[in-house]
């Protein structure tokens, strides 16, 4: 077998901002889909290629898919020249094929499935929204390669952010202090009227 065909394949997918970039990792083959951890806007387009330069290589992408936030009419909006930017300096920078995915109802669909799974904007990690929608942008890009992998879909949803234990201690905690210190202060009154 030669090298290529053993390579696995890997397709990065981006959902850009201008504050945070959502990342996830697709593998064409078995349609398994990884969050990444979400990268901080570095500040300019070339800090942006550059960073997502070196993410692709760690990760050993042999693609990379960047989602295309198109207006609902289908016409091209500033996002997208953004995106054809930022895709033609990663195409430089990696020589991987790099492609522009159609985003436009991806972070809608991802406060979708954090709802269906219970949790309200306000309880998820902005960052958690444009890791979900990065893991849509890679899933749609393989399922257009491979249509079967519509079939096999697991749950999209990630799992909800794990709770504060400590804030629930000290919550706890302060709930036990008002009532010791309100039987305190009827035990004082008692012992003041009987004394």
């Amino acid at each position: 077998m030669a090298e290529d065909e053993a390579r696995e394949e890997v397709v990065l997918g981006v959902d850009y901002g201008t504050v945070r970039v959502g990342l996830a990792l697709g593998y064409p083959r078995t349609g398994l889909t990884i969050a990444l951890p979400v990268m901080p806007n570095p500040g300019t387009e070339e800090q942006v290629v550059e960073r997502l330069a070196e993410v692709a290589r760690a990760r050993g992408a042999t693609a990379v898919v960047i989602g295309d936030p198109m207006h609902m009419s289908g016409a091209r909006s500033p996002g997208s020249r953004v995106a054809a930017r930022l895709r033609d300096g990663l195409a430089r920078a990696l020589g991987v094929p790099v492609t522009l995915e159609d985003e436009r109802l991806t972070s809608a669909d991802a406060e979708a499935q954090l709802r269906d799974a219970g949790l309200r904007w306000w309880q998820v990690p902005k960052g958690q929204i444009d890791t979900v929608a990065a893991m849509a942008i890679v899933r749609g890009y393989m399922a257009r390669l491979n249509p079967d992998l519509l079939l096999a879909r697991e749950d999209e949803a990630p799992p909800p952010p794990e709770r504060d234990a400590g804030r629930e201690r000290r919550d706890r905690r302060k709930k036990a202090q008002r009532r010791t210190r309100r039987r305190g202060q009827g035990e004082d009154e008692d012992g003041d009227e009987g004394a």
